[in-house]
């Protein structure tokens, strides 16, 4: 994470590694990842964010991938 007042908007890129499993997993995790930030946007301050996927994640649930990008949101929220 790095704070940038110069930005009006959040950017946020994805780190998904093969270990999560085959392009069409990894790029479903990714929309979906892209949708809960998008619904999450007004949480996170203007600035640049690299989210990286756990290989416990492969082939998760949205609901599952929603609860872990709320408590990684709680991290974020403790940074000073």
């Amino acid at each position: 994470m790095m704070i940038d007042p110069a930005l009006s908007s959040p950017h946020i890129g994805y780190a998904i590694g093969r270990s999560v499993g085959g392009a069409v997993q990894r790029n479903r995790v990714k929309r979906q990842l892209r949708a809960l930030f998008a619904a999450r946007e007004t949480q996170l301050e203007p600035g640049w964010y690299l989210v990286g996927v756990q290989r416990s994640l492969a082939g998760a649930s949205f609901e599952r991938l929603s609860q872990a990008v709320d408590a990684l949101l709680g991290k974020v929220a403790q940074k000073p």
